[in-house]
């Protein structure tokens, strides 16, 4: 009975902070940053929003009209939220590929890594801490951050509510870090970092590395992309090998209407149900990206010029 009514009152303490935090939830202030999980091990045996071209499976289209798979099934990507490290040892067992063909593809700009075996982040007001650096400067700091938490000994880790208010912080002894690339590393994956920030379309540099990174890709190479939550950034990202692949058989909105049937967004529409100010300004400038990428692939099928290169000759400035 004790142990009842000491379960029955967490729960209901559970359920307060979870309603003050809707009272009190706001974005964080700008230049802070909030170490938070990202996914806590063992909870789950596979990371959220788990899809590949493969498989060739689409959910129900609200029409029922189905755009053509012509190509997609020979796509060897797959994408999904970021994930623990349990998560990801069942998503090696999950990708149709060999493990030593597997390239998993870091979307993130904002930086993360582990602690312990739980997956962290930390975050900042619309994740844009890291906005401007490198993809090296953005690795040297998030290398800086994990060695804090390390030195520390003991860390306070935020649970984060949808609306990005902090539950509840949780004290966790740290007993190891490790950065994303050196954990998928050791499991025998390869690793690339394209650090693009979440709600906003990929900056020229990201696409660039992009483009150099897919050129050198073996074609028995697997990617894996993901970014936080495996919806955003992982669809544009999907959508862009596809478009390489098929821009000159399929049409633009064939090609991102069955990406979104595989269980990504359509951000050819995100903008229209946006309520926040920052996403609804950026969320426009994404789907342009998307159309203007189809463009490029089109007219440079084998990618003879960089993306920075076309920009420039089509008059574009953002």
């Amino acid at each position: 009975m004790k142990r009842l009514i000491q379960w029955v009152t967490a729960a209901f303490m559970l359920i307060f902070l979870l309603e003050c935090s809707l009272v009190l939830a706001a974005e964080p202030d700008e230049g802070i940053q909030v170490l938070k999980f990202d996914r806590t091990a063992g909870t789950a045996n596979m990371p959220n929003e788990y899809r590949a071209a493969s498989k060739g499976k689409f959910e129900r289209a609200p029409d029922d009209i189905y755009p053509s798979q012509d190509g997609l099934k020979e796509l060897r990507i797959s994408g999904s939220s970021y994930f623990a490290k349990n998560e990801f040892q069942s998503l090696l067992k999950k990708i149709p590929a060999e493990v030593n063909d597997i390239v998993v593809l870091d979307l993130r700009n904002e930086s993360h890594g582990y602690i312990n075996d739980h997956a962290v982040s930390w975050y900042s007001r619309y994740k844009t801490f890291n906005k401007g650096l490198t993809a090296e400067q953005v690795d040297e700091r998030e290398h800086n951050l994990l060695k804090e938490a390390q030195k520390a000994g003991t860390v306070n880790i935020a649970i984060q509510a949808k609306d990005k208010g902090v539950v509840f912080t949780a004290p966790i002894k740290v007993e190891s870090v490790m950065t994303e690339q050196e954990y998928v590393e050791s499991m025998g994956v390869k690793y690339f970092r394209i650090p693009i920030m979440d709600y906003s379309a990929p900056t020229r540099d990201n696409i660039d590395r992009f483009v150099e990174f897919y050129k050198n890709l073996p074609k028995t190479a697997w990617i894996h992309a993901h970014c936080e939550a495996g919806v955003g950034r992982t669809t544009i990202t999907l959508s862009m090998v596809d478009i390489l692949h098929n821009a000159g058989t399929l049409s633009y909105d064939e090609i991102m209407t069955r990406q979104v049937l595989m269980g990504g967004q359509d951000v050819r529409k995100s903008a229209e149900k946006a309520t926040d100010p920052y996403k609804k300004a950026n969320y426009p400038k994404r789907a342009e990206f998307t159309r203007r990428f189809y463009d490029y692939a089109k007219a440079h099928p084998k990618l003879d010029i960089s993306w920075s290169q076309w920009c420039d000759q089509q008059g574009y400035t953002d």
